[in-house]
Parts: structure tokens; sequence; C-alpha cells
């Protein structure tokens, strides 16, 4: 009896191991973290802007000799003058707003 007693709790205690290790789940803390940064929350746009579209929202913006590039993956990098300077800019086209500019040199 006491063989039997032994063995049914040594099983009861490998059957609560193993449910305990299967509720188990890792976690990773390295900080990195996608869909947070603040152009994540602006809205999306049903539809991309047009060239015409987009020469308009970056002259409202006070740049004046604006030339586009190519779009790529919904940027497109513009180059445009503003105070006396030209810049490119890094615009997004779907969600209409400039992403990152970069002062190159004074306008002539």
């Amino acid at each position: 009896m006491r063989k039997v007693g032994l063995a049914l709790l040594s099983v009861l205690f490998m059957a609560g191991g193993l449910s305990g290790a299967a509720n188990a789940q890792p976690s990773f803390g390295f900080g990195i973290h996608f869909g947070d940064g603040p152009e994540d929350f602006l809205p999306e746009r049903r539809l991309c802007q047009t060239d015409r579209q987009i020469r308009n929202t970056i002259a409202a913006a006070g740049y004046t000799d604006i030339s586009l590039n190519v779009p790529n993956d919904e940027l497109i990098k513009v180059r445009a003058t503003r105070d006396g300077w030209v810049y490119q800019l890094n615009y997004n086209y779907c969600r209409a707003y400039i992403k990152e500019w970069i002062r190159l040199r004074p306008a002539r």
C-alpha cells in the first residue's frame, strides 16, 4: 500500500510540474518596439498624393522651387528652398507629412 501511495504521489508531482512548465512563457525584454513612433499614430490615407498634391502641401509649408524625385515606399525625396536655404526633404506622400529635412546649401 505504501508503494502505491508513493507512486501516486510522485505521479501527482510530475503532473503538477509538467502543467507549470507548459504555462511558462518566455519573456524577452530587449527594448525594441515597432509601431510606437510618432509617425505610426498618424491616420493612414486611402490614396497617396499625386505630384500636384505633394507640391501644394510642401508649398503650403513655406517652400518654393520644389523639385520631386522618384517615389519609393511611400517616401519621395524633394529638393526645395525656404528662408534662403536649399533643403532635401523626405516626404511621406501617403500620410502627408515631412519625415526628415536636411539643409544642403544657401540658395542662390
